[in-house]
């Protein structure tokens, strides 16, 4: 069984925004440069508003901000899967209630579930989950066990904090009663704070209860989320006294650090993964040869100096999200690295045949949160000119590169993008969307990944599911079946009453819970 998981992203239209005010004593104001989806109700969005429905919501599993699963942090206070690893039972917190009063049971998580797996849900794990989950039981309201079609070890984090939003729980009885629309404009969850007030592409407001099990009494009464588009109205704002966090570019972190505010990065939030269009097999791409020589002919640590200005690092494995590293128990070795070698590049050249070099196309474009995108872009040109290649550069917009992709009409070219950090099971869903022969998405044709992947799926060994993650990770970088960059750092900016603060290693996520808790 594979999965292909593609994220399809609904927006909310509301209305334009207000001129801002001097935050209270009492609220804490995060400025960002875009809400994405605006999103209110899990199962239309996505991962990437996560920042903002964590407050909302609570998850089946928590994690804590480094990263890992957290029996402290969600509604189930253990689990524990059946010999077969077909069963897993969750056990339920007691006493956790909805913003309505309501308590929160084991037919609501069932319920929430059901419903992250419907037609409607555009979730970024939906479709892995579908093909996973058999059947849901509620033997006791306190109880739920989730069967599965296949053995899998893969049921609590996918639930879990960790990657999208098909965790949290919603109540059953309040959906039902208000519909879907109804829920989407006015949600409610059983998270510390409850929904105020939103307008589209502007805010969202977030009030406190007065206590909760997660943060204790909480240290702001209210939580603002701000968009705001323009880079120098956000430090302005946070100049004049009218923001706590405010997102950054890696370009200006000196210049803020030079007025004095705290610098907090997200240190490798993401790698910048190339990758070729398919098909690729009537290309020179098809020679491994080919592959491993633009590989080399790139310096990374140039780069992640120059266009990164020293805020990155340099990446070795296609696809190889370094927050999965630790659990499964996998390091880069010192020849997993690539040296900048163009000497050897230009003989691996020649070696395939291309001793004059050949075209090759690519894709120039801006991405959020990759403001350098066209710059690496005219970087990586100079790189593989130097060893003979012919690159052409062509501008466009994301979109209209994506549309090349997966129609397919530009066989061998280059994209990129800036993919977020995340665990284990989220990089295995991630090289699956790249990988999976069906997918639109599909940039690697390797019959020997493919048959790893579909290995790890029926896995429910935990070790042996270790393992053969480590093996995909040693043949994606054995093959060169990417292009891996670098790993990028995301600077966050915070006023002088938030000195001290761990943005977290949560995939899509701000440790805001870590600003506001009182406990």
């Amino acid at each position: 069984m594979r999965r292909s998981i593609l994220t399809s992203l609904l927006v909310l239209c509301l209305v334009a925004a207000p001129a801002w005010a001097q935050p209270s004593p009492g609220e804490l104001t995060v400025i960002l440069s875009s809400l994405s989806t605006e999103a209110l109700d899990p199962i239309l969005a996505g991962h990437i508003v996560k920042f903002y429905l964590s407050l909302m919501f609570d998850y089946l599993v928590g994690a804590t901000p480094d990263g890992q699963l957290s029996r402290e942090g969600g509604v189930a206070t253990r689990w524990e899967a059946s010999g077969d690893g077909k069963r897993w039972t969750f056990h339920l917190r007691r006493g956790v209630r909805f913003h309505t009063g309501d308590e929160l049971t084991a037919e609501d998580v069932k319920f929430s579930i059901l419903r992250a797996l419907g037609p409607r849900s555009t979730t970024g794990y939906a479709q892995g989950l579908r093909q996973l989950v058999k059947e849901i039981e509620t033997p006791a309201p306190d109880r739920v066990v989730i069967v599965t079609k296949d053995a899998t070890v893969m049921i609590p984090t996918l639930l879990s904090r960790l990657l999208s939003t098909e965790g949290m729980i919603l109540p059953k009885k309040y959906v039902e009663a208000k519909g879907d629309d109804g829920f989407a404009r006015a949600p409610v969850g059983s998270g510390p704070y409850r929904f105020v007030e939103q307008v589209s592409s502007s805010h969202v407001r977030l009030e406190a209860l007065p206590s909760h099990w997660r943060l204790g009494t909480p240290k702001y009464k209210t939580v603002v989320f701000k968009a705001v588009p323009e880079e120098t109205t956000r430090i302005a704002m946070l100049r004049r006294g009218e923001a706590d966090v405010v997102e950054i570019s890696r370009e200006r972190m000196k210049e803020v650090e030079g007025a004095g505010y705290a610098v907090h990065l997200r240190r490798e939030d993401g790698q910048i993964e190339g990758w070729f269009v398919q098909p690729w097999a009537q290309t020179p791409i098809r020679d491994k040869r080919v592959r491993e020589a633009l590989n080399l002919a790139i310096d990374r640590t140039e780069l992640a100096e120059t266009v990164f200005g020293g805020q990155a690092s340099p990446a070795a494995v296609p696809f190889g999200l370094s927050w999965s590293f630790p659990e499964i128990k996998f390091k880069i070795t010192p020849e997993m690295v690539y040296a900048h070698d163009p000497g050897r590049a230009k003989k691996l050249l020649a070696d395939a045949g291309y001793a004059n070099g050949f075209p090759i196309d690519i894709f120039a474009f801006q991405l959020p949160g990759f403001p350098e995108g066209r710059a690496m872009a005219e970087a990586l040109a100079g790189y593989w000119q130097s060893v003979g290649l012919k690159p052409r550069l062509i501008p466009v917009d994301y979109p209209a590169f994506r549309k090349q992709w997966f129609d397919r009409t530009a066989p061998g070219a280059l994209g990129y993008y800036n993919i977020a950090n995340r665990d284990w099971i989220g990089t295995y869903a991630l090289i699956d969307k790249y990988a999976a022969p069906t997918a639109k998405s599909a940039s690697i044709r390797d019959p020997e990944l493919d048959s790893l992947m579909d290995a790890v799926i029926h896995q429910a060994d935990r070790e042996k599911t270790y393992a053969l993650m480590r093996s995909i990770f040693n043949r994606l970088r054995s093959e060169h079946l990417g292009l891996p960059l670098v790993y990028y750092h995301t600077p966050y900016a915070t006023s002088k009453r938030v000195p001290r603060w761990n943005p977290g290693a949560i995939m899509y996520e701000l440790n805001v819970d870590e600003l506001l808790a009182g406990k």
